[in-house]
């Protein structure tokens, strides 16, 4: 809590020192465009959480309600420290005949997939961002390793046979058998979250003016930003954390003005996105 709150801070000052009249330039089909690969990624990360829940419960559950369970349970991120999160899922498990328990460790699992996947593609995007971008001279230096880091948790979650744990490990995480913790379908999902955040990166960046080369190679920053979010409990959905990200690292390349607009519309693409699933999905699983 305390580092977010110092780099909200800094990114503040930051943008405060490159402030100008810069003109904002948007395109509002590119930035509706933005939106489509956000409600997609929604749909193929709430497919992997079921074949997460169905490998470790070893059975099959209605993938109607249990999409539309995942959706409330994104809508609940945004209450203080996320805690809706897990708290909506574990209350909704014995809809897919599930424990609350079972279910909670799948969340667990589920987030360090998350978070690991996440963070490789982010960091790794650092290696290719201008030199002069805020966020490299941050943490340029660390991303190597940081890479590296999360890299071996990918690995480690998707190749470590689960009855090679402890067996504490296994009453606590409630999951059996043999294979991995997290099967490699939720890798591929997770994967494919991120690249409709990057897609998502690009599209909105060209609407704010942005040429083809600044729009990819700032794609990344996307997954970063929301990853920064994310892990930022305190902040409601990672609001305030992600926008200072993408804004103190695209001011360079974009001007202060535009990037803080961009941050703020990614912000508003990424709810409309979260709430229309979540409004089709509920329709189809009362069907």
């Amino acid at each position: 809590m305390l580092i977010a709150f110092c780099f909200v801070a800094y990114s503040a000052w930051d943008l405060a020192q490159r402030w100008n009249k810069t003109k904002v330039s948007f395109d509002l089909s590119w930035a509706l465009g933005s939106v489509a690969p956000l409600a997609l990624g929604c749909l193929i990360q709430g497919r992997g959480w079921i074949e997460l829940i169905e490998r470790m419960a070893d059975r099959r559950v209605p993938h109607g309600p249990a999409l539309s369970l995942y959706m409330d349970s994104q809508l609940a991120r945004y209450t203080p420290g996320m805690v809706g999160l897990p708290f909506v899922r574990m209350a909704g498990a014995a809809r897919l005949g599930l424990s609350a328990v079972s279910v909670g460790s799948s969340i667990g699992l589920e987030m360090l997939s998350w978070t690991a996947t996440g963070g490789v593609v982010g960091f790794a995007s650092l290696l290719w961002l201008p030199a002069q971008s805020g966020l490299t001279a941050l943490l340029g230096a660390w991303a190597v390793p940081i890479v590296i880091a999360f890299t071996s948790i990918v690995v480690a979650l998707t190749c470590l046979n689960r009855a090679r744990l402890p067996k504490i490990v296994l009453r606590v995480l409630k999951v059996s058998g043999v294979g991995p913790l997290v099967p490699f379908a939720l890798l591929l999902a997770h994967a494919a979250y991120w690249a409709s955040w990057a897609l998502h990166g690009y599209l909105l960046t060209r609407a704010f003016g942005a040429d083809s080369a600044v729009a990819l190679s700032t794609s990344g920053l996307f997954a970063l930003a929301t990853v920064g979010g994310f892990v930022a409990l305190a902040a409601p959905a990672g609001v305030g954390v992600r926008e200072a990200i993408l804004a103190v690292s695209l001011a360079p390349a974009l001007g202060a003005a535009p990037a803080l607009a961009l941050a703020v519309a990614s912000r508003a693409a990424s709810l409309c996105a979260d709430v229309g699933m979540w409004l089709g999905l509920k329709r189809w699983a009362r069907r």
